[in-house]
């Protein structure tokens, strides 16, 4: 077995990750730290510095790092320049590629986060053996990766895929992108709890609106600042919990069906920490898939969670680095 690895990075708008991963997909090392919000291009190298200090220690005298592959919230262009980071809006125009370059002296491959993610579960996820797949990640924001004829698929201007940004209402909630009605406003886990506020729970994650959905949270503090759309008792916190989620699986099954009549794909997954809230939402997704896609591909394609959790977008981004056939 080749003692080649690569340092793997996924940034994304809560952690910045790095694992050292072989041509096989085992991951031997990895470290993490916090994203800061206000993470300007040297406070990034810095953090990126110590990750791979980190990740180097815990290798075999005889492994080799041949190349480092780096996963971010962003299109990017052929010279390896980041645009258009709605949660990392302090990196927008950092030549990445080349910084990376210049500091570790390494080849440098970077990847939309979540076309890296569709990747990884391609190569050995829930969508192995899949020839046309979309992944779609629910986390801070909403990103999407699209793999045709097993290959995937990245747009001339390196832009493609950016589902999170697809409109679902044109006068909706404001997107960091700067439009309107995003499905990344209806569907991240930052959405979520918006939304849940909105409704009146006082709530500081997603996953607190899940467990009051779900009827494994039964203790909701009012949400004072807001009286007048107070919920009064568990009864009430449920049901505003799974309107929440009624509303973000319905936001996505209109997303989605448009996307299968447009590609007709064997498989969707979707992942993310959002993810996780996947019994709370997944009836509605389904069923206004299927009221507005065409019934052939509708009933085709298979909806499922992925397989690798938050090392999707790891082996992903290390698979673009290392040599086809390996």
């Amino acid at each position: 077995m080749s003692n080649d690895v690569v340092l793997a990075v996924d940034l994304g708008g809560t952690n910045l990750r790095m694992a050292a991963v072989g041509s096989d997909g085992r991951i031997f090392s990895h470290a993490k730290t916090e994203t800061e919000k206000a993470n300007e291009p040297a406070s990034l190298l810095a953090a990126l510095s110590s990750l791979a200090d980190e990740c180097r220690a815990a290798l075999a005298a005889d492994q080799r790092v041949i190349g480092i592959g780096a996963g971010v919230p962003a299109n990017i262009t052929p010279e390896g320049v980041l645009h258009n980071l709605p949660n990392l809006q302090a990196l927008e125009g950092m030549s990445l590629k080349a910084e990376l370059e210049t500091k570790f002296a390494l080849p440098i491959v970077l990847e939309n986060d979540a076309t890296a993610a569709a990747i990884g579960e391609n190569w050995l996820g829930a969508s192995k053996d899949v020839r046309d797949s979309i992944m779609i990640t629910l986390g801070t924001g909403v990103g999407g990766g699209i793999i045709i004829n097993n290959e995937p698929l990245r747009g001339i201007d390196g832009t493609a895929g950016k589902l999170g940004h697809i409109c679902v209402e044109p006068e909706g909630h404001p997107c960091g992108c700067g439009s309107n009605g995003c499905i990344e406003q209806y569907a991240s886990a930052t959405a979520i709890e918006r939304m849940a506020r909105e409704a009146g729970l006082d709530v500081s994650t997603s996953f607190e609106v899940y467990q009051i959905a779900t009827g494994s949270q039964d203790s909701v503090v009012l949400f004072s600042e807001n009286p007048h759309f107070a919920i009064r008792n568990p009864q009430s916190a449920k049901a505003a919990a799974q309107a929440v989620f009624k509303k973000m699986g319905r936001y996505l099954g209109i997303t989605l069906g448009g996307l299968v009549n447009a590609l007709n794909p064997e498989m969707i997954v979707i992942g993310g920490g959002a993810a996780a809230a996947w019994d709370a939402f997944i009836d509605h997704l389904t069923t206004e898939l299927h009221y507005r896609a065409f019934n052939e591909p509708a009933d085709r394609v298979q909806i499922v969670r992925g397989t690798l959790d938050d090392n999707a977008g790891i082996l992903g981004v290390a698979r673009s680095v290392f040599p086809k056939g390996t």
